[in-house]
């Protein structure tokens, strides 16, 4: 029934009941925090139950995975600033890679949001793999600052909790959202003098997408009081609570409610209290609180806390006695704990992490995040391993309209393993927009000795780089035109190299380029230049000046079915050298003109095979080039080296990388390639390309020490990609000598991939007297929650296991655990590093134990973490 007087009413208990509904989620220490869910590529996305739709926006998060003990290593994702999460130590990077990234548009006004703590975030670094997680004490927890657009989460999440049952729901017939009226049912209801309405029997109060059931609720209109009693149950949107009895104060927003049990149905979370009092609008306590994200009658895990202090003014919770248990056991207790209870961010702890290798002994490392301000933060990780001592590690970041980038560094006094030297490791990487159209970047790192990553690095390619880069450069880009300087330094980390193996510094490289869209008569116009100068840290090898130009003038002409572009441009370089001998020109120059022409045609057919229809293509094309020959044994090489012969070098103007060695040529170059389309959305089934050089002279320029080529054709190359229905997919490249009716080069990989738990690789890699490979590894399930992963990638020509990674994996509704065993190839020496990994998972909450899913994406082609 709807009681005259109260239709229409309008009173502040919308407000007070979605408060409640909050609150209800903040009954343990990490509030509406766990609504936690795993993306497509591994990474985590923890959000509060009342998170809106998040608003595109470019923003960095701290990364805490490898962060403290690699700090040389970044990636850049797209991402989107979430609503408040608690969440996992954020990874700052992948494997270290030295190589600058491209930078990304800047954005508008940005803000470094919040890291994350001990829960479902392994996100990276934005803007732009490990020890591990354990417990904290006295400290904040910080919730997780990224979000990652996919358009396939939903189905991600639905996987997350496919082993759990069915989840209790709110009615369908729920109120209307829009409606501003309250309304008061019951089987039988009671208007006194003084505006007391009593409901009884089955009594509800509707307002909104809200509902309170109870057996009787009072509702008291001058002190406007609501007092409800007897199983009471309390649903919004995406949210249950049953308690005993409440008194809410509508226009004060004050109340409390007794005994409390809640479910957040999105977030597959649950829990309880004894006590919620609401003390006004911004301050309430909960005691005896609990969470877990378990189903009914499980508590595999249980978060809980004996008392609960939230602060919505200042936008942070407090929890006293706050206890971790995982199957009834006890694995964190602090006994006062503050965390974020909004999108502001918290100085404070980040996950510790704990691990053991045999570089490093036992590995237990710290992370202290500092919020500077709205766009700059920084972590502070005090790093101990057993074998070696007590690093320091730390890595400021700053991200705005016109700037972003970071500082690293780790310092290691007195490593017990390498002769009581102090080691260390900085590293610097910025991207500016400073103003239109001028992008400025500087990438660079120092380590203090060749084998720092070795002994400290985590992963095959950490310990196997050669040179760090370090670059500076400044980029102008106008219409039709740029200009660039870069200066570029290397850091010879490889003891093996010496003297002239180590790479040429560039002080600087200046670089034009001119592509004007306008035509005259049909001809396009484009130009390249640089000017370089080159030194060495060996001051006693040729080092000097070099100038490049290359104008170039073309008459493309392309059709619907085919095209033409014949193209001639004109060469020239020269050279201003110092420490040459006495019978070398220190001033050499070439001027080299190449002539091109480049013709293709389209063909298609329509198809099908059995009640399959296709579209087949057939690209025929020839590529001829004609380059004189000019003596160039007198240029020194700075910075020039063969390219890798594949498919698309058939179609290069130069079969050298740089400007040192301009290759002569009269050759052409016969392709075909051919694609079959599904012809309702376009996408290429199979594609297969097969192409070779046809030479009609001698290959005369060469590198120093390298013969003149005589061959009248080069190796026949083909490639072939074959997507087979949605779960197979083989790729083939292929070299064949003609001359030697050999292989040349080889590469096979063959990928079964069907749903998140079964992936397949199956890999060979051969190049005649150079290498030859297998690469096995997969991921399958054995049960309904068991798992096994593996890897073995050998050397066949060296009878050598290049890597070896193995283990197993169990989920359930809740949880989950993983167990790795890793080996890899330290050096070129043949010593190994081998790793164990174990990581547990409380799903909704996060991670604790060394991070397994890091290994695995770079270990196992196409894998993505579940959780």
């Amino acid at each position: 029934m709807r009681l005259p007087g109260l239709t229409g009413l309008r009173t502040r208990m919308c407000s007070q009941l979605a408060l409640f509904a909050l609150l209800s989620a903040s009954c343990t220490p990490l509030h509406a925090v766990w609504q936690c869910e795993s993306l497509p590529d591994g990474l985590w996305q923890c959000s509060s139950t009342a998170q809106p739709e998040a608003v595109q926006a470019e923003t960095l998060s701290p990364d805490a995975a490898d962060s403290a003990t690699d700090l040389t290593d970044t990636r850049t994702d797209p991402l989107v600033a979430p609503a408040p999460a608690v969440t996992e130590t954020p990874d700052l990077a992948p494997e270290p890679e030295l190589t600058p990234t491209t930078a990304p548009e800047p954005a508008q006004a940005r803000e470094l949001p919040q890291p994350a703590a001990a829960t479902d975030a392994d996100t990276r670094m934005q803007e732009p793999t490990a020890a591990a997680d354990t417990t904290t004490a006295d400290a904040y927890l910080i919730p997780q600052a990224k979000k990652l657009v996919h358009s396939n989460k939903q189905a991600t999440e639905n996987a997350r909790w496919a082993l759990c049952p069915p989840l209790q729901q709110t009615p369908a017939d729920m109120p209307d959202s829009s409606s501003s009226k309250i309304d008061l049912q019951a089987d039988s209801a009671q208007a006194s003098d003084g505006n007391v309405y009593t409901l009884e029997g089955n009594a509800v109060v509707l307002y909104g997408p809200q509902r309170l059931e109870a057996s009787s609720i009072t509702y008291r209109q001058e002190q406007n009081e609501l007092t409800a009693e007897d199983e009471i149950r309390f649903m919004a949107p995406g949210l249950i609570i049953d308690g005993e009895d409440a008194i809410l104060y509508p226009d004060v927003e004050q109340g409390s409610l007794k005994n409390i049990t809640y479910s957040l149905i999105d977030a597959h979370g649950r829990g309880s209290a004894d006590s919620l009092n609401l003390t006004d609008r911004d301050h309430q306590r909960l005691t005896q609180a609990s969470y877990t994200t378990c189903p009914p009658e499980n508590h595999d895990w249980l978060l809980s806390a004996k008392e609960v202090d939230l602060d919505r003014a200042e936008g942070t919770g407090t929890a006293r006695s706050a206890k971790l248990a995982f199957k009834g056991v006890p694995i964190l207790y602090t006994p006062y704990i503050s965390f974020p209870i909004d999108d502001r961010r918290r100085s404070g702890l980040l996950v510790p992490k704990i691990g053991q290798t045999e570089e490093t002994g036992a590995d237990i490392s710290v992370p202290y995040y500092w919020n500077i301000a709205p766009d700059k933060d920084a972590i502070i990780t005090p790093r101990y391993m057993s074998k070696r001592g007590l690093m320091m590690a730390g890595e400021f970041r700053y991200l705005n309209a016109h700037n972003e980038g970071m500082l690293s560094a780790e310092y290691l006094p007195s490593d017990n393993q390498y002769n009581n030297e102090d080691r260390s490791l900085v590293a610097i990487e910025h991207y500016g927009n400073p103003w239109p159209r001028v992008e400025t970047s500087v990438v660079a790192s120092n380590v203090s000795d060749d084998h720092y990553f070795q002994d400290l690095g985590k992963t095959l390619v950490s310990t196997s780089q050669t040179n760090l880069e370090r670059t500076a450069e400044a980029k102008y880009h106008g219409t039709w035109w740029g200009l660039g300087m870069k200066v570029q330094d290397y850091q010879t980390v490889d003891p093996e190299l010496t003297g002239t193996d180590k790479p040429y510094k560039q002080l600087p490289q200046i670089v034009f380029d001119a592509d004007p869209e306008s035509r005259l008569l049909g001809l396009k116009f484009s130009t390249h230049a640089e000017a370089n100068y080159f030194t060495h840290s060996d001051g006693n090898i040729v080092k000097g000046s070099r100038i490049d130009v290359q104008p170039r003038v073309s008459l493309p002409v392309h059709k619907a079915a085919w095209y033409l572009d014949p193209a001639v441009s004109l060469r020239h370089t020269s050279y201003k050298l110092d420490n040459t001998s006495a019978d070398e020109d220190d001033n050499p120059t070439r001027t080299t003109p190449v002539v091109s022409l480049d013709a293709g045609t389209f063909f298609e057919r329509s198809s099908h095979w059995g009640q399959t229809n296709f579209v087949q293509t057939l690209e025929p094309r020839l590529f001829y080039l004609y380059v004189p020959d000019k003596n160039q044994d007198d240029i020194p090489i700075f910075d020039t080296g063969d390219y890798d012969f594949n498919f698309w070098t058939l179609f290069r103007e130069n079969r050298f990388s740089g400007p040192d060695r301009m290759g002569d040529a009269n050759q052409l170059a016969v392709a075909l390639t051919t694609r079959i389309l599904d012809p309702d959305n376009g996408v290429q089934r199979f594609s297969a390309s097969l192409g070779s050089l046809l030479y009609f002279r001698n290959r005369e320029v060469t590198l120093p020490g390298e013969p003149v080529n005589t061959d009248d054709s080069s190796n026949i190359v083909g490639e072939a990609v074959l997507n087979l229905a949605r779960n197979w997919r083989v790729k083939s490249e292929l070299q064949w000598n003609p001359h030697s009716s050999s292989t040349a080069r080889s590469g096979q990989h063959l990928q079964y991939r069907s749903g998140p738990r079964k992936l397949i690789n199956l890999s060979y890699r051969y190049r005649d007297g150079i290498q030859e490979q297998t690469d096995v590894s997969f991921l399958w399930p054995l049960s309904q929650s068991w798992h096994m992963v593996g890897r073995w990638y050998y050397s066949l020509n060296d009878s050598t296991t290049i890597e070896t990674l193995g283990g197993l994996g169990y989920e359930s509704c809740c949880w989950g655990a993983q167990i790795v065993g890793r080996s890899f190839v330290n050096d070129d020496s043949g010593s190994r590093n081998n790793a164990v990994f174990f990581q547990l998972e409380l799903k909704g909450l996060g991670r604790l134990g060394k991070k397994v899913d890091s290994a695995l994406e770079h270990g196992i082609l196409g894998y993505e973490s579940s959780y």
